[in-house]
């Protein structure tokens, strides 16, 4: 289960949706390069190097027109497997796609098919997910949010205002203090502008 408010804990980390989906952006971007690559008509395709091969020469001209593609040619792919796994079938097309016949230049991988099946539905799981957060975490505002707070008696309109823009950015506390007794709203506005110097 997902904790409330728009984060998420993956291998001991607390990620935003945001970034999970830039970090899938990243290496999605990356995997797409190399498929690109690996189609350069001088290229060749080293399988248990997962390297793709270019001679000096093209390698040389090829660098010099791109040079962000060298990190990608005449060595190993960093990821490269994990990649495959992750990418290939959402973005394979033609000769590249998922069960079809293997060319010289590229094999299936190390992985079996029910294996890649597992991979591949899970990969699609954590974009789903990591979109439903980045959709709809940044979006939830508590709709009595603003009342809740701007109604507190004892308050300057300034204070409330920093007070209402904080919990705006931290919904969970948000929906904590809509929950919260008027008593304990008091208690905790007093405790908050202090601590930001409004009181």
């Amino acid at each position: 289960m997902w904790p409330q408010s728009p984060q998420a804990v993956l291998w001991g980390e607390v990620v935003s949706p945001t970034q999970v989906y830039n970090h899938l952006r990243k290496w999605r971007q990356k995997w797409a390069r190399v498929s690109k690559l690996k189609d350069l008509s001088a290229a060749l395709w080293d399988d248990q190097a997962h390297a793709i091969m270019l001679e000096q020469e093209h390698y040389l001209g090829h660098c010099k027109d791109h040079p962000k593609d060298a990190e990608f040619l005449n060595c190993p792919i960093r990821f490269y497997t994990e990649m495959e796994a992750i990418f290939a079938n959402a973005m394979a097309t033609g000769k590249f796609a998922l069960g079809s016949a293997a060319g010289p230049k590229r094999k299936r991988g190390n992985f079996s098919e029910e294996k890649m099946l597992m991979l591949t539905n899970m990969s699609n799981a954590v974009n789903n997910v990591a979109n439903a957060l980045r959709e709809t975490g940044p979006t939830h505002v508590d709709a009595n949010l603003y009342l809740a707070v701007m109604e507190m008696p004892g308050f300057s309109e300034e204070a409330l205002i920093v007070a209402y823009t904080f919990l705006l950015d931290n919904k969970a506390q948000g929906r904590g203090f809509v929950n919260m007794s008027d008593a304990h709203r008091a208690l905790w506005l007093r405790t908050f502008l202090a601590k930001n110097y409004y009181v």
